[in-house]
C-alpha cells in the first residue's frame, strides 16, 4: 500500500475475552485491537476512512497503553526499582523506546522511586530477614539501585548499633538451638560462617562472637 492509501473501517467488534477491547476491521480485514478508551478518543466508527499514518499512530498509542498497564500491574504486586521494571518489560517484548516512556511517566508520578524503594527494602530486611550491611548493599545493587542512593539510605536507616542488635539476635538464636551442643571452637567457626553468609562484615562478626561466647561462660 502506498502512503496515499486510505482504507475504510468496515467493522468494529467487541472482543469476547475482554469486553473493554475491540477488534477493528479495515476493508473487511482485521487491522488491530484497541481499548475502549482509545476507540472513543480517536472517534473510530464504522464507515470512517483512515490512512496509514493514523493507523500507525493508533497502534503505537495502544502499545504504549499496554506497556503502562503492564508496569502498573507489576507494581500492584510489590514495589520495584526502575531496573526491575525495565527487565520485566523487556522479557515481555516491549521496545526500548516504549519502556523508557513508561518509566518516565511512572517516575514523574512517583510510582517508582528507587530511594523510597531502598528505604522500604532495608526496613523489611532488617525486621524479617535480618541481614547485614554487605548483604544489604549486594541485594540493593542487584535490583538496580544506584550506589549513591544505597550509601545515602543505609547511612540514614541502618546504623552500626541496629546492625549489632540484629547480628546478636541471630547469633544468640543459633547458639541456643543449632550449635548448643558444639564445643567452643565449633561454635566460633560455625557461627562466624553463618553470620558471614548473612552479610555481616568481619569486624562486626568478631565483635558478636566475643560477646555471645562470653555469655555462654566459656
Amino acid at each position: 500500500m502506498s502512503k496515499e492509501y486510505k482504507g475504510k473501517i468496515t467493522k468494529i467488534e467487541q472482543q469476547i475475552k475482554n469486553k473493554k477491547r475491540y477488534s477493528v476491521y479495515i476493508d473487511d480485514q482485521f487491522a488491530f485491537g484497541i481499548s475502549e478508551d482509545l476507540l472513543v478518543r480517536y472517534r473510530l466508527l464504522k464507515g470512517k476512512e483512515i490512512d496509514l499514518t493514523s493507523i500507525g499512530r493508533i497502534i503505537a498509542h495502544e502499545e504504549q497503553n499496554k506497556a503502562d498497564n503492564y508496569a502498573i500491574k507489576l507494581l500492584s504486586y510489590r514495589p520495584r526499582t526502575a531496573k526491575e521494571l525495565q527487565q520485566k518489560m523487556k522479557e515481555k517484548g516491549y521496545e526500548d523506546s516504549v519502556i523508557e516512556n513508561t518509566l518516565s511517566v511512572l517516575k514523574e508520578h512517583n510510582y517508582i522511586n528507587d530511594e523510597d524503594f531502598a528505604k522500604s527494602f532495608i526496613k523489611d530486611k532488617m525486621q524479617f530477614r535480618k541481614i547485614g550491611k554487605i548483604r544489604m548493599k549486594q541485594e540493593l545493587s542487584q535490583k538496580g539501585v544506584e550506589k549513591n542512593i544505597i550509601h545515602k539510605v543505609m547511612a540514614e536507616h541502618m546504623d552500626s548499633e541496629k546492625e549489632l542488635e540484629t547480628a546478636l539476635a541471630l547469633g544468640r538464636k543459633k547458639l541456643e538451638t543449632t550449635y548448643k551442643n558444639d564445643d567452643r571452637k565449633a561454635q566460633y567457626r560455625k557461627l562466624g560462617s553463618f553470620l558471614q553468609s548473612k552479610g555481616f562484615a568481619y569486624d562486626m562478626i568478631i565483635k558478636v562472637l566475643n560477646m555471645l561466647l562470653k555469655e555462654q561462660n566459656f
